[in-house]
């Protein structure tokens, strides 16, 4: 069916907005969308985070403003499907409408840096970590807020964020080439698949099988939706993949090139660099003296 529609209910007598520090055992796993837009700061879980086409590893601390329509899912690492009641996934959710706050509330003068920031969420925003880390004890709190105290706090967060350094994911046509499409293949269940291979050697003729689909039908319905080519994806996940592997292990660059689908680790470098404009050797490096020298947020 494409990116699986979720009709969200985030308003009510009582409240303007859906609020929630969840515990669970895996994130929600379907490419999905919603009018709704969507704040979701990741207190402890990792693995794989798609946002339109764009596909990277997130880890604890990720901060996302997905805006409405935009399809995303954030994919739990394999181990937290292994059901060990010691390792869960935790969150905060928070998911409002756009006129929450009123209809014309962010053409205020004053708002002017938030209705930046919405707009820009239709492409996904990443807020930098370090900024992340400043106001996740506001994320946590405004969960225990309820009332007035609670859309006061929702507002200052947007207004912080909207004065921060942040980074957008998608690209900018995604949202409308996806709606372009008229096809309802499960592209959810095509990137499921992919991430879940990524290790083997795919075939375009093995994809389009499990489709249900031709490939030359596929290519072209993979394309419109996607706006990249299965081989440009599925390069993605495996880079974005081999990132974490760089950060959370001490394999051999060769090692990690194997283990995610590459048998010439001259070829992953060759990857790596076109994906990361940068090898993975100095990624390595880069990631790892950030995560040294940046202190710790109280």
């Amino acid at each position: 069916m494409g990116p699986k529609f979720l009709n969200k209910h985030t308003k009510s007598a009582e409240q303007s907005f859906y609020c929630k520090l969840a515990e669970v055992p895996h994130t929600y796993d379907q490419f999905h969308y919603h009018k709704e837009y969507e704040l979701l700061y990741v207190l402890e879980n990792n693995g794989t985070r798609f946002m339109g086409d764009s596909i990277l590893p997130f880890s604890n601390d990720d901060l996302v403003l997905v805006g409405p329509n935009l399809p995303h899912y954030w994919q739990s690492e394999p181990k937290y499907y292994e059901n060990n009641p010691l390792l869960s996934a935790k969150l905060v959710l928070i998911q409002f409408e756009t006129d929450f706050a009123g209809k014309d509330f962010f053409d205020l003068p004053e708002m002017k840096n938030v209705k930046k920031l919405l707009h820009a969420a239709h492409r996904g925003v990443k807020v930098k970590i370090k900024f992340a880390k400043k106001i996740k004890e506001k994320m946590i709190g405004i969960t225990e807020k309820t009332g007035w105290n609670q859309m006061i706090s929702l507002l200052d967060l947007l207004c912080n964020i909207g004065e921060s350094d942040y980074e957008l994911l998608a690209s900018e046509g995604f949202s409308q080439s996806y709606y372009k499409s008229n096809n309802e293949e499960k592209i959810s269940n095509i990137y499921n698949y992919l991430v879940q291979n990524h290790h083997r050697n795919l075939t375009l003729a093995e994809v389009a099988e499990h489709a249900n689909m031709n490939a030359s039908a596929f290519c072209r319905y993979f394309k419109s939706v996607t706006n990249k080519t299965l081989s440009e994806s599925l390069n993605d996940i495996r880079i974005g993949i081999a990132c974490r592997k760089l950060i959370d292990t001490e394999l051999s660059i060769a090692e990690i090139g194997y283990l995610c689908g590459y048998q010439n680790v001259s070829y992953f470098n060759r990857q790596f660099k076109i994906v990361k404009n940068i090898n993975p050797t100095a990624y390595r490096m880069k990631h790892l003296s950030k995560m040294y020298r940046e202190p710790e947020v109280v």
